[in-house]
Parts: C-alpha cells; structure tokens; sequence
C-alpha cells in the first residue's frame, strides 16, 4: 500500500484496519484503555488506534486518528 499520511487524517472501520497492517508500524499499546499508537515508516507521522463507541458490542468499530504532535522548541 502506497503511503497516504499526508493526504488522510482519520479512518474508520475495515479500512482503519487495512491501512495499519499494510502501512504502519506499531509503536505503544495501552491494554487497558484499548489505545494503540502507531507510527508511518516513511513519514514518522504517529497515529492512534481507539474504540469511540466502547459501550458497543466488541469496542464497537475501531478508528484510526493522525496525531498533530507539536515539537518542543
């Protein structure tokens, strides 16, 4: 899969699931809040995995969110 971290902010769903295990490298797992950060290897751009709709069934549909992270300096 071609990198869309640029062209992308948040996806949802199969296609969030798709996009990490085709692009993305994981980086830190937070278990017991079902949060997963992931980074792009070709742009560093980090991501994160949640579940917004906890209540459902399974954690519900999981999305995948770009993080704007802003250096120090």
């Amino acid at each position: 899969m071609n990198c869309m971290c640029h062209d992308i902010s948040e996806l949802e769903g199969n296609e969030a699931l798709e996009y990490i295990e085709d692009h993305l490298q994981i980086i830190y797992v937070n278990s017991e809040i079902w949060h997963t950060l992931y980074e792009c290897p070709v742009t560093h751009v980090k991501w994160l995995k949640d579940f917004p709709h906890g209540p459902y069934h399974a954690g519900g549909s999981p999305r995948l969110r770009k993080l704007h992270l802003e250096a120090d300096g």
